[in-house]
């Protein structure tokens, strides 16, 4: 079998445990894996694994490693753990594979514009730790902000960052980044949205709860902006009004990928709730 049938199998599999799961499971360790993508919704749902899982929840970040995925050290480190949920800004795909273990992946997306937006206004207002990034944040407006990081080739945080994240569910070479990270939104059952945060965790309520039948979630909205309250649109126009023409051009131009993966996931996510609306 090749390496590239090997790994759909491989994925198509994790598809399949995570949507058709019953109660019934007690030879398997199930642990609940929130990959926390920055200024996606994250706090809350930690908020959210802390109060079903208590001491059982951890959160833990891993080194980056040069052009290459960190899982391993993710699965190194599930080895050693008695761990039923985790939660990680720096974990990378693809899923840890572990014996006799289920890995039940959270992963939220966001418009890529309003991310940055949101990104750029919680590092004006960060205190605690100045990093290169906070730095730079505090120093110059959004526009200055943005150029500086999109005039670094290597540097990801403005550049379809979140297609970048998801492109590492899939490792084949012959497929573009979009495209990888397309099959990886396929490949995944549940992936949320920031804006529909209720119906994204009602959907990932009802998965992890075939494997623990006490978890539920009340609405959580942690570490939000004072724009909560906007449409879209809104919150777009808000932008635009913050850039000049060629620096709001250079954005879009520098996320092409990103809005194409939002919009699919957004499709993905509109899906799987006709279905929950209409089991039968």
């Amino acid at each position: 079998m090749s390496t590239t049938n090997a790994y759909q199998l491989s994925m198509n599999s994790i598809s399949r445990q995570f949507s058709s799961v019953t109660n019934q499971c007690p030879a398997q360790n199930v642990i609940v894996a929130h990959y926390h993508l920055f200024k996606n919704a994250g706090t809350s749902v930690d908020v959210i694994l802390k109060q079903n899982f208590g001491s059982a929840w951890s959160k833990i970040e891993f080194p980056k490693i040069n052009q290459q995925s960190n899982s391993h050290l993710v699965q190194n480190w599930l080895e050693q753990q008695n761990i039923s949920a985790f939660s990680s800004h720096t974990a990378l795909f693809p899923l840890p594979s572990l014996d006799n273990t289920l890995v039940l992946p959270i992963v939220f997306l966001r418009h890529p514009l309003i991310r940055l937006w949101s990104v750029y206004n919680f590092e004006r207002k960060h205190r605690q730790v100045l990093n290169a990034s906070i730095k730079l944040a505090q120093s110059k407006d959004f526009a200055g902000y943005l150029n500086y990081q999109l005039d670094q080739p290597l540097n990801r945080s403005c550049r379809n960052f979140q297609n970048y994240r998801f492109s590492w569910l899939n490792s084949q070479p012959n497929k573009t980044e979009l495209e990888r990270a397309l099959d990886g939104l396929d490949w995944l059952p549940i992936v949320g949205i920031v804006a529909e945060f209720d119906l994204s965790m009602e959907l990932y309520r009802q998965a992890i709860a075939k494997y623990y039948p006490l978890f539920q979630f009340q609405s959580v909205h942690k570490n939000i902006t004072s724009e909560r309250n906007l449409s879209q649109d809104e919150k777009l126009d808000l932008i635009r009004t913050n850039l000049d023409h060629n620096t709001y051009q250079r954005l879009l131009d520098a996320n092409q990928d990103d809005l194409q993966l939002y919009s699919a996931a957004k499709n993905k996510l509109s899906l799987l709730s006709s279905q929950l609306n209409n089991p039968g």
